[in-house]
């Protein structure tokens, strides 16, 4: 009986990239630790007054789901570790036994611990102290409270947000080299690997604009609070400087004359002052909750494409796992030039994705798109011009604001 033809596969590039992975996941379990740290250490700054509730109701889901999306980062690249290592040791077990005499095959390989998303306190809350004046206006104030959020806080949670998503971009971004090292090896698992591989970078990359996002919603909330803060002292110190709400206080004390209803009608003016401020207040903090509420949605779609993933047995694997679902697949870029764009020829790859690339005579960049199968193009400038077929040179989609080049 014949033995089986050696497969072209070059184990050791499998190990290498299997531990690029290890090393992505630990770094981005520690960022994920971090982050949850920082947010349960200034937790309850967003306010506990009417506005504050109305923030921290859509930012608190939504932060608990940014975390959870990490958390799910973090076991994608183990589990991106565990069956890319299992499928090194398949390969490699398959060139020992079709040695003669067949040799001893290796152990399975070392699965990585599975993280659990880190707990937290909420934002909803609030300690600051009103000012002086303001139990003296506050009959006139239709229910209204102080609005009692921490600005400082607030913004120590925004750049908790923007440093945890550099992180996790700088974890994902450390795996490019196994790009390089697996895309020109030939083996049926390999494009179904890539494909696994392309999912959890674009996911990395989608929590961590949610991170900023979630970050941008905390600064703006505390600039919010800022706002009606000043707004407010400066009504209060108006009525202070003209005497009326020491009027009110002598008014308490005295027998009701006329002079006291002018006193009380006058403060009665502050305090209509203030509801006015408070009311646009809350109307900021309804218009806040749609970015925050969008944040949240975008983390947890992030967990339903890579649970096919998440879920994958890595003792049965051959990289063939479906992560990201069946809409997220590996095309390989064509060998050589691109028909729709003769002019464009073949250039350097860039990290930390390391696209195909080509630039044509007027520097415009093409960027091959592994999902799609298309090009990304863009100007001399690094501006996103489109998505465009690769054989026609038509336009499929339009530019995407942001889009940068070798991500």
């Amino acid at each position: 009986m014949a033995l089986m033809a050696p497969i072209t596969m070059n184990a050791n590039l499998l190990f290498d990239a299997a531990r690029l992975y290890e090393t992505a996941r630990n770094n981005a379990d520690s960022v994920v630790k971090t982050l949850a740290a920082a947010l349960d250490k200034d937790w309850g700054c967003a306010g506990s007054d009417s506005a504050g509730r109305t923030w921290a109701s859509s930012y608190d889901p939504a932060a608990f789901s940014g975390v959870s999306g990490g958390t799910n980062i973090v076991n994608a690249f183990g589990k991106l570790h565990d069956l890319l290592a299992f499928t090194a040791v398949n390969h490699a077990n398959t060139e020992k036994l079709n040695k003669t005499p067949p040799e001893t095959p290796d152990p399975d390989p070392a699965v990585l611990p599975a993280a659990t998303s880190p707990t937290f306190k909420g934002a909803f809350g609030g300690d600051t102290d009103p000012p002086f004046g303001w139990e003296m206006i506050s009959s006139w104030l239709q229910g209204h409270t102080w609005p009692n959020g921490d600005p400082d806080k607030l913004r120590r949670l925004g750049t908790a947000w923007r440093t945890a998503a550099t992180g996790l971009r700088e974890a994902s971004d450390g795996t490019g080299q196994a790009w390089v090292n697996l895309e020109e090896n030939a083996s049926e698992e390999l494009p179904q690997a890539l494909a696994q591989m392309d999912a959890v970078f674009t996911a990395a990359d989608n929590v961590a604009t949610q991170y900023e996002n979630l970050g941008r919603a905390c600064d703006d909330w505390a600039q919010q609070i800022e706002d009606a803060h000043r707004k407010i002292l400066a009504i209060l110190a108006g009525a202070i400087g003209v005497g009326l709400i020491a009027g009110v206080v002598v008014g308490f004390f005295t027998a009701g004359t006329g002079a006291v209803a002018t006193t009380a009608a006058t403060g009665s003016s502050a305090g209509a002052a203030v509801v006015t401020v408070l009311i646009a207040f809350d109307a900021a903090a309804a218009l806040a909750t749609g970015v925050t509420v969008a944040a949240g949605a975008a983390a947890i779609g992030v967990a339903t494409d890579l649970q096919p993933l998440l879920e994958a047995n890595p003792t049965q694997f051959n990289a063939s796992t479906n992560a990201g679902g069946n809409s997220h697949k590996y095309v390989p870029p064509p060998k050589g030039g691109l028909p729709g764009f003769p002019n464009a020829r073949p250039v350097k790859k860039v990290g930390p994705r390391y696209r195909q690339r080509w630039k044509d005579d007027e520097g415009n960049l093409y960027e091959w798109d592994y999902q799609h199968g298309a090009v990304e193009k863009y100007s001399k400038n690094d501006k996103h011009l489109g998505e465009y077929d690769a054989n026609s040179g038509a336009q499929n989609k339009p530019p995407e604001a942001g889009r940068k080049p070798g991500r």
